[in-house]
């Protein structure tokens, strides 16, 4: 037994790792590009970076997080097959999206249109990659996934310093190398993973799996798109300086969102190979949420007493208007912490319908009382809307947990 909580307390840092380095490894390369390349070239790749996530959420929700909910509990002897297939389908993905943004392309001027070319030509590599260090932890060995990410990290990373060195200062060949370094490193993530891709298995894998996967498709647009339309509309009511205070706020709890992204990761998983009961489940969302939330709470309290001299050293001007609208947001993360263990476990019993419901009550019920915020009392009006409108939504996701702990987990595919 103390074996096993050891082995799975180690699989918790090596997932957490994994997600720290992903994230830091975006901002840095965003920050990195900011600084070299002018601000024209600049908005170019932050349009392109901007397709290549969206087209990654949806190879995640197609292939990725269809294996960790489905297969997480797979023999090795399946794991081969289910890896051929859903890296053949996240190939595809790519593929698909890289004919349609080469299109739109054509119909642009430079240096957009060369940008866009070259993500292009990296998407199919770049869904794979992803879709990899995903199924890595999906089967239990998330320290593959954490080496994958760090090599490919390593190698764009070397790739920026050698175009720094010589003085490159337009963004394509910086695109490149970023592109270049992921065909490595899924190539080394498919013999990690131990199978090849077969993108002629790509639809039969989509069809199988399709009720699973189109509502966490949908989630994933509901989320992205409600908080999009927020922001949207808080500028338009309100003043672009709510919008930057709001933000500037969300970069000092950036931390708080790599550690829920992680626990997410691990816990599905880790609960679909598990053997748990009714109660051994609630206990579970309950204790994930709960720690989620201390945590929460005992970071927002480190930033509430931050000295305004070290807040204005990290963000500048705007520290200001961030340290206002921070108790808010504050208790907004608090109450997305709160639900988190719930949506985990609806996940892991192959219920994403449930986590789409959540989501579509919390997507309008955020942009409703942003909305009321702004109009009442500015920036710090809309983060207390942001926390009502997830608060609100506290009860009826336990409500849903609780109806799908009764039914139990969907019958397997495998």
């Amino acid at each position: 037994m103390q074996s096993a909580n050891r082995g799975a307390r180690g699989r918790a840092a090596w997932v957490i790792a994994d997600q720290a380095l992903a994230s830091l490894a975006n901002a840095g390369l965003t920050i990195g590009l900011a600084r070299i390349v002018s601000p024209t070239e600049y908005g170019a790749f932050a349009l392109a970076f901007t397709i290549y996530s969206l087209v990654v959420a949806v190879g995640q929700a197609l292939t990725g997080q269809v294996a960790v909910i489905r297969y997480s509990g797979a023999t090795s002897g399946m794991r081969g097959s289910v890896v051929a297939a859903a890296g053949g389908a996240a190939i595809t993905i790519g593929g698909v999206a890289a004919l349609v943004v080469l299109a739109c392309a054509s119909f642009l001027g430079m240096p957009l249109s060369t940008v866009l070319v070259a993500t292009a030509v990296a998407l199919p590599a770049l869904t794979l990659q992803d879709f990899v260090r995903t199924v890595l932890i999906a089967f239990g060995t998330p320290a593959r996934a954490f080496f994958n990410d760090l090599l490919w990290t390593g190698l764009w990373a070397t790739a920026f310093a050698v175009l720094f060195v010589v003085g490159v200062d337009v963004v394509v060949p910086f695109v490149i190398g970023w592109g270049a370094s992921a065909v490595l490193a899924a190539a080394v993530g498919m013999w990690q993973a131990g199978a090849a891709p077969a993108p002629l298995k790509a639809v039969t894998w989509v069809r199988l799996h399709w009720d699973t996967a189109v509502p966490l498709l949908a989630n994933a647009f509901v989320v992205m798109g409600a908080l999009q339309v927020a922001f949207l509309l808080i500028a338009a009511i309100g003043a672009l300086e709510d919008v930057g205070a709001l933000r500037a706020a969300q970069t000092l709890l950036g931390p708080l969102n790599i550690l829920g992204f992680a626990a997410s990761s691990f816990a599905v998983p880790e609960i679909v190979r598990g053997n748990f009961g009714r109660r051994g489940l609630l206990y579970v969302a309950v204790s994930m949420s709960a720690v989620l939330v201390i945590v929460t709470g005992v970071w927002g309290g480190l930033l509430m007493l931050l000295p305004d001299f070290v807040g204005a050293e990290i963000l500048g001007a705007t520290w200001q208007g961030a340290r206002e609208v921070l108790p808010g947001l504050i208790i907004y993360s608090a109450a997305i912490a709160a639900t988190s263990g719930a949506t985990a476990v609806m996940r892991a019993l192959d219920r994403p319908r449930s986590a789409l419901l959540v989501s579509i009550l919390l997507g309008p019920s955020v942009v409703l009382f942003s909305l009321l915020g702004v109009i009442w009392a500015g920036a710090v009006g809309a983060a207390i809307g942001f926390a009502v409108g997830a608060a609100v939504v506290i009860p009826p996701c336990w409500v849903l947990l609780m109806r799908d702990v009764r039914q139990g987990r969907r019958g397997d595919r495998i």
